[in-house]
């Protein structure tokens, strides 16, 4: 017995053993078969006290004891057919033993009396306890046909009390066996429905419990998971903001520039409104690193782009193009009006005390503006913009100029 199983008397391991029923019968099937196995085993146990009360009762009686005894063979047969699983045929070799009974007097001796006729009546009981439901009606037709026949031919035989008393026991003892047999298999469907019960019951609150469990591990993973993405969405924008900005300034970057040109441009010549680029170089700037060191460089560039930034509109965009060199988008800006605000940002750089980053430094810039007309592509623009930006350097530094006409 394994450790922890409940413990069991001998009686009930050995009823157990009796009643064992093959791997696979369930079902109302199995509740009949164990009935069966039931009643066969209590006929073959009182067989023998049955015989020997016969022989006592009725002394001339050559055919009932040899029958009753022969209740063992119909045991074994039995058990045979149900260990190979031919329940139905085990059943019905059951119930032909009842049928045989009342058939005694068919080798030469008396014929039938109304004492033989009593063992039909079990013919019916023990078909519907032992047979499925569709072979009862059979058997009963049995019975009913043994009946008819063997009530033409019995005779009323006069008994002495002890053969009526025999014959009543072997009766009253069937049946009362009977009786025991299924009121403990009862018994046994009702405890393994209530172990069944509870144990349902345990695994549903098992269930229940690793259900809870599992929800709150995917609840807790699901948050996790969340949380992770969020970071993750974050961290891209983060990078994908980095991407397009300039470390040292702050301001967007030439990878930045060429996105958002290309939309500009392309929604200027959809609707019409111009479109202005200034290209904006530092002038004298290289100087300015051989004499005072590429920190001072960096940090005349900061103070530049802020001075810058802070002199455009709401809808300017500054970007750094590299080292020394900024441009600015205006969208929806005439050639006028770009010049205008470029002149502004010339003045404000011009203006600005330089002297609080590093003395002995000054610093203005060039810009070249170009606007936008019959332009088929952005590199005209820029290109006509890099134009004015030479001719500006060319003719002096420190002075805004722009195209005679719009780029065609």
């Amino acid at each position: 017995m394994p450790p922890g199983a409940p413990q069991t008397s001998a009686g009930r391991r050995w009823s157990e053993r009796l009643l064992a029923v093959p791997a696979g019968v369930t079902g109302a099937e199995r509740r009949r078969t164990r009935t069966l196995l039931g009643v066969a085993t209590i006929l073959a146990m009182t067989v023998v006290p049955v015989a020997v009360l016969v022989t006592v009762a009725v002394p001339d009686d050559e055919q009932t004891v040899p029958l009753a005894l022969s209740g063992w063979l119909f045991y074994i047969v039995i058990r045979w057919f149900v260990h190979r699983h031919h329940l139905t045929t085990a059943a019905w070799v059951f119930v032909g033993y009842f049928v045989i009974v009342p058939l005694n007097w068919i080798p030469p001796g008396d014929p039938p009396n109304s004492v033989d006729l009593m063992f039909i009546v079990i013919i019916p009981v023990m078909a519907a306890v032992v047979l499925p439901r569709r072979h009862v009606i059979a058997a009963c037709g049995l019975a009913f046909v043994e009946l008819a026949v063997l009530a033409t031919l019995a005779e009323t035989v006069p008994m002495s009390i002890g053969e009526s008393t025999a014959y009543a026991v072997i009766l009253l003892s069937i049946i009362a066996s009977a009786a025991c047999v299924l009121t403990v298999i009862i018994d046994r469907v009702f405890d393994e429905a209530d172990r069944t019960r509870v144990e349902a019951e345990r695994l549903a609150d098992e269930l229940q419990v690793a259900n809870a469990e599992l929800e709150q591990r995917v609840r807790s993973r699901t948050n996790e998971l969340a949380d992770a993405l969020q970071r993750e969405q974050r961290l891209s924008a983060q990078l994908a903001e980095l991407s397009v900005r300039d470390s040292l300034t702050g301001l967007h970057n030439r990878r930045h520039m060429d996105e958002t040109i290309d939309q500009m441009f392309r929604y200027a010549v959809r609707s019409g409104d111009p479109l202005s680029v200034a290209v904006i170089d530092l002038d004298d700037f290289k100087p300015i690193n051989d004499r005072h060191t590429h920190m001072v460089g960096d940090e005349v560039l900061r103070h530049a782009a802020e001075v810058l930034n802070g002199s455009i509109r709401g809808s300017d965009e500054l970007v750094r193009m590299g080292g020394e060199e900024f441009a600015l988008l205006m969208p929806g800006t005439s050639s006028s009006e770009a010049v205008t605000v470029c002149e502004r940002m010339r003045v404000a750089l011009e203006e600005f005390d330089w002297g609080s980053v590093t003395s002995g430094v000054f610093v203005t810039a060039s810009f070249g503006v170009a606007t936008t007309g019959e332009a088929r592509e952005v590199s005209e623009l820029v290109r006509s913009a890099d134009e004015q930006l030479l001719k500006a350097k060319r003719a002096g530094k420190n002075r805004v100029l722009c195209a005679s006409a719009e780029v065609a």
